[in-house]
């Protein structure tokens, strides 16, 4: 035991030293962990089930395994460099995402958290960590794309800036609703909240044309579906806002034996003109693949039904690079 800490620690301390090293690419991961959520009953959400009495006895010690979890994918996906930001999903607000940078691999690595809370019923919300000692927060707030006059609520839109050396970047954590009730059914909400995050980044670039805007996130849907494609507007390709996504075969969610990305990195136009076309990909590291017995493999997530079995996500995280020194 004392001889893995002790390379655990040389692996942190080896990956600190490597951020010293000149890097002019930035990278950014988006990751949904899969219900990370707090073991105490919040009385005005709806998270009973992740409690020790709910129905998948969610523990304290459950939580803290699942965020080394976490923190072996964040050190993992990019080799000796860790990501200057790492945006999550499905995190049950601040106090989450602050146990996540607390324990395991993240500690002591300069990340600091960033969440807030949220308006979904069951608590979940989009939060952040960031390398303190690389880049710089400048401001952040929740965008909120509830309806309440139809009694829709759903997670904010975290929009956050940074300075990354002479660049400023706004970067938006999406989780759009799913697509439960049925894909058609439902499809209004994602249509609704693809609307509301388009017009916020319009009106922001309207005063800042050259701001460089990164969306990441879980979108519930297709990088060729209504609210990303039509809606909001991005395409794989164009002068608009771009989806990177289709740049790869790899997918980072399987649903009933079928491989398909909707986890998404779409990027400004700004972008694209500053850095080129960013590198897109998705993170399929062995260690969060299992076999699927409907063959291939699936991703190796923390409950089957309701049955613990102490893995990762039932998504894989994604990567992307943006090349600032062109």
């Amino acid at each position: 035991m004392r001889i893995l800490t002790l390379l655990s620690a040389l692996f942190i301390f080896i990956n600190i030293y490597a951020q010293t090293a000149t890097d002019d690419t930035l990278v950014i991961v988006s990751y949904n962990v899969e219900n990370l959520f707090i073991p105490d009953d919040d009385p005005n959400k709806n998270d009973d089930a992740f409690t020790p009495e709910g129905d998948y006895h969610w523990s304290y010690e459950r939580m803290e395994t699942k965020c080394r979890r976490i923190a072996r994918v964040i050190t993992s996906i990019n080799q000796t460099r860790l990501p200057h930001i790492v945006g999550l999903l499905e995190v049950e607000g601040p106090r989450a995402v602050e146990t996540l940078v607390r324990v395991g691999e993240l500690n002591n690595c300069g990340y600091k958290p960033l969440g807030f809370p949220t308006p979904d019923a069951r608590g979940i919300a989009p939060a952040l960590v960031y390398d303190t000692t690389r880049i710089t927060l400048i401001g952040a707030e929740p965008l909120v794309v509830c309806d309440t006059a139809r009694g829709f609520l759903t997670r904010d839109v975290l929009c956050a800036r940074f300075q990354y050396d002479t660049d400023t970047l706004l970067l938006l954590v999406n989780h759009w609703p799913s697509k439960y009730g049925g894909a058609v059914e439902s499809a209004w909400k994602r249509n609704y909240v693809a609307e509301k995050v388009r017009h916020y980044c319009d009106s922001i670039t309207a005063q800042q044309p050259d701001l460089l805007i990164v969306l990441i996130g879980d979108f519930n849907d297709t990088y060729d579906a209504e609210p990303l494609a039509k809606v909001f507007g991005a395409k794989p390709a164009g002068t608009d806002y771009v989806n990177l996504s289709n740049d790869v075969r790899e997918s980072s969610y399987k649903y009933r034996g079928v491989w398909g990305t909707i986890d998404h990195v779409v990027v400004s136009p700004s972008v694209i003109a500053r850095a080129g076309r960013p590198i897109f990909s998705v993170g399929r590291l062995p260690f969060l693949l299992e076999e699927d017995r409907l063959g291939g493999d699936k991703p190796f997530r923390t409950y089957l039904g309701r049955k613990y079995i102490n893995g990762y996500s039932d998504h894989l995280p994604v990567m992307v690079k943006i090349n600032l020194a062109k």
